[in-house]
C-alpha cells in the first residue's frame, strides 16, 4: 500500500472517530439534561417579592420552611401578600394569595371581612383567618373560602391553631357581649370543620394552644358574666389522637385576676403529656405589669419559676419549646421580649425597642429548641416600618429582623 493511500485511510478513520466522539458527547449531554429539575409554575418556583412588603403574621412547619402574611404595594392599592422561605429565612419568594384585604383591630366585635393571621400544617395545607376563613391544599396556588355550619350569622373566626393531627378554631358572634364562642375541629389537612359538642363548664372557648402532643383550650367566662363562681375560666386538654377533654388542675397563683397565656412544651423524660407553661398577668400600672410564670410537667401540679420576668410592659405572649427556654413578650411605651434559658431561674431582656412606639408582640413561637420567630406590630401601610418580623437561632437570646 502506498504512503498516499495510507494517509487517506487514516484521515477517513480519524474523521469517523471525531464524528463518533461528537455523537457520544451529544448523547451524554442530552442524558444529563433530562435529569435536571423541571421548571414549574407551582408555588415552588421562585417569584419576585412585591415591593413594600410589611409582615403581619407568621407560621413555620419546619426549621427550613415558613410563611409570612402581610401587605405589599400593588398597582392600585396595598394588597394581601404571602412570602415563603425554604431555607430557614435566608431567602424568600412570593406565593399567591386570595384577593381580599388584610384586617386589624377587634374583628371579634365588628363584622368586617378579610384575614389577619396565617397558619400552615405542612408545605401544602394551610389556613388564613381572622375574621374570614380560607384554606389551601396546594401550597398556596389556590385558596378557598370556608363556611362554618351550625352557628348564627354573622360570625368571625377569632383563633385557629393546627398540628399534625387536628386543626382547632374558635368562632364568635360580633356585636354580642358576651359573645357566644364555638369550637370547631377538623383533621389537620382536610378543612372539613365540625362543631365540637363538648360543653366547657367554666365558660366558652376563647384561646387555643397546640403542639404535637395535644391541644389546650382556655374557656373564658367573659369577666364572670357567664360563671360568677369562677371569674377567670379554666383550661382543658385534649391529647393528640383522642377526642376527650380533661380539665387542667395547674393554675396561676391566687391573686392574679387575668386569664393566663398558655405555652405547650415537649414532655419531660418519662411522661407523655406536654409541659404546661403559663404566663400569669397581675395588675397593670404605669406601663408595667407583674408577670408570674408557672410550669407544670403533668398538667396537675403547679410550680412557680424561681424568678419572674421584669415588670416593664404588659404581658402579651409566651412560648417555650422544652420548659427550659421560655420567651415572654410585653409592651407599653416600648416592646420587650424577655428570655430565660434555665427554666425561669433567671431572665434576660433580649429585646427592648421603642422604635415602633411600643407595638405589641404576637405569633411568638419556637420551631425547635433553638430556633424561633415573632411579629411585632401591625402591617398598616405598605412600604413603612409599622411591623417587623424577627427570628432567633440561639434560644431567644438574640433576635434578627428579617427584611423582605
Amino acid at each position: 500500500m502506498t504512503k498516499q493511500k495510507r494517509i487517506i485511510i487514516w484521515s477517513v478513520l480519524a474523521g469517523l472517530v471525531v464524528i463518533l466522539v461528537v455523537l457520544i458527547g451529544f448523547n451524554l449531554t442530552s442524558s444529563k439534561d433530562t435529569q435536571k429539575p423541571i421548571p414549574t409554575t407551582s408555588p415552588t418556583a421562585t417569584r419576585l417579592l412585591p415591593s413594600g412588603f410589611e409582615p403581619q403574621s407568621a407560621s413555620f412547619v419546619s426549621a427550613k420552611m415558613g410563611f409570612v402574611l402581610g401587605i405589599a404595594n400593588c398597582a392600585s392599592r396595598p394588597c394581601l401578600a404571602i412570602q415563603r422561605t425554604q431555607d430557614g429565612g435566608k431567602t424568600w419568594s412570593s406565593i399567591p394569595s386570595p384577593n381580599i384585604s388584610l384586617t386589624q383591630g377587634k374583628y371579634s366585635e365588628t363584622p368586617v371581612t378579610g384575614v389577619s393571621r396565617i397558619r400552615f400544617v405542612n408545605g401544602m395545607d394551610g389556613y388564613l383567618y381572622g375574621p374570614d376563613l380560607y384554606a389551601t391544599h396546594d401550597g398556596g396556588a389556590t385558596w378557598q373560602k370556608l363556611t362554618l355550619q351550625g352557628i348564627p350569622n354573622p360570625y368571625v373566626v377569632t383563633s385557629l391553631e393546627t398540628n399534625s393531627s387536628n386543626t382547632y378554631l374558635i368562632a364568635g358572634t360580633p356585636n354580642v357581649m358576651p359573645s357566644p364562642d364555638y369550637l370547631f375541629i377538623s383533621k389537620a389537612t382536610s378543612g372539613a370543620f365540625t362543631q365540637s359538642k363538648f360543653i366547657f363548664p367554666t365558660g366558652t372557648p376563647t384561646q387555643i394552644t397546640v403542639n404535637a402532643y395535644g391541644a389546650v383550650i382556655a374557656a373564658d367566662n367573659h369577666g364572670a358574666t357567664l360563671r360568677p363562681s369562677n371569674p377567670n375560666g379554666d383550661l382543658f386538654y385534649q391529647a393528640t389522637g383522642t377526642t376527650s377533654w380533661t380539665q387542667i388542675k395547674a393554675k396561676c397563683p391566687s391573686g392574679f385576676p387575668f386569664n393566663p397565656l398558655v405555652a405547650l412544651a415537649a414532655p419531660i423524660s418519662g411522661l407523655n403529656t406536654p409541659q404546661l407553661v403559663l404566663g400569669c398577668g397581675g395588675g397593670v400600672a404605669a406601663g408595667s405589669q407583674e408577670k408570674t410564670v408557672v410550669k407544670s410537667a403533668d398538667l396537675t401540679t403547679s410550680t412557680t419559676t424561681r424568678t419572674q420576668p421584669p415588670l416593664s410592659g404588659d404581658l402579651e405572649a409566651i412560648a417555650s419549646p422544652d420548659g427550659q427556654t421560655i420567651a415572654v413578650g410585653a409592651s407599653s411605651g416600648a416592646t420587650f421580649i424577655y428570655v430565660s434559658t434555665d427554666g425561669g431561674a433567671s431572665w434576660q431582656t433580649a429585646i427592648s425597642d421603642a422604635t415602633l412606639g411600643g407595638s405589641f408582640v404576637h405569633d411568638l413561637e419556637f420551631i425547635n429548641a433553638t430556633q424561633g420567630f415573632a411579629v411585632i406590630g401591625n402591617a398598616t401601610t405598605a412600604g413603612t416600618r409599622t411591623s417587623i418580623f424577627l427570628m432567633t437561632h440561639n434560644r431567644g437570646l438574640s433576635w434578627q429582623e428579617i427584611t423582605f
